[in-house]
């Protein structure tokens, strides 16, 4: 009786250690994103935007999904580099994260929230609404185009890939983002907006770098939940 008494009293010290520590994590990041909103967020995005790369990749794995041509050739020429294709993929999205996307949402949601103050029904809506005929396209042509410059794209050639990517990545994203969006515009602090989005991220990034990688791919592959916004 008493060995189980201290069994249980030493689970119960792990499980205050782990929320102790989830807390001051919390609080450490609560502090710098009031200290380096900015650079917090890119730190942020590019995290999970790499960690949703790494999901897209094993997902592929398993699915047994083709690479496309480009695919096929990055993969011969990254044989002898210095870091393999699979990690030059996650480091491209990584640096899409860290570098673009996080400074334009960062900046959408101040300027949203300027143009269209509050939190009401209509409010949240017209933000939504905003988010989808904005954003959703912007983002959408300009993470093509980025990635595929990366890749050693010309410019003009990317933003070609871009458009033709566009369509089925819009579908995609309608099932995905307005009710997300409306959730976050509606629930959750200014501060913290881009990092929830970026959380949903997690799920979008892997859909996105199949699309990168792949060409159209079936959102349900990739598990976009279908249907329920960047």
């Amino acid at each position: 009786m008493r060995n189980a008494d201290m069994t249980a009293n030493e689970g119960a010290g792990e499980t205050d250690r782990e929320i102790d520590a989830m807390r001051r994590i919390g609080e450490l990041y609560h502090f710098w994103l009031h200290e380096a909103p900015l650079l917090t967020k890119a730190v942020t995005a590019a995290t999970l935007f790499g960690v949703g790369d790494r999901i897209a990749q094993r997902i592929e794995a398993e699915s047994g999904l083709e690479p496309t041509v480009a695919a096929s050739k990055e993969e011969r020429e990254d044989r002898d580099g210095l870091v393999s294709a699979s990690t030059a993929r996650t480091l491209r999205m990584m640096a899409w994260g860290g570098l673009f996307a996080a400074p334009i949402m960062h900046t959408w949601f101040h300027v949203i929230e300027r143009a269209i103050p509050g939190t009401g029904r209509l409010v949240i809506a017209k933000k939504v609404v905003a988010d989808m005929l904005v954003i959703a396209p912007g983002t959408s042509l300009a993470f093509f185009t980025v990635t595929k410059s990366m890749e050693g794209e010309a410019v003009g050639d990317a933003f070609e890939v871009a458009k033709a990517k566009l369509p089925p990545t819009l579908l995609a994203d309608y099932m995905l983002w307005p009710a997300a969006n409306a959730v976050i515009f509606g629930l959750v602090p200014l501060h913290y907006r881009t990092p929830m989005t970026h959380c949903v991220s997690l799920v979008w990034s892997a859909f996105l770098s199949g699309m990168a990688s792949h060409g159209p791919v079936d959102a349900s592959v990739l598990h976009v939940p279908h249907p329920i916004a960047p």
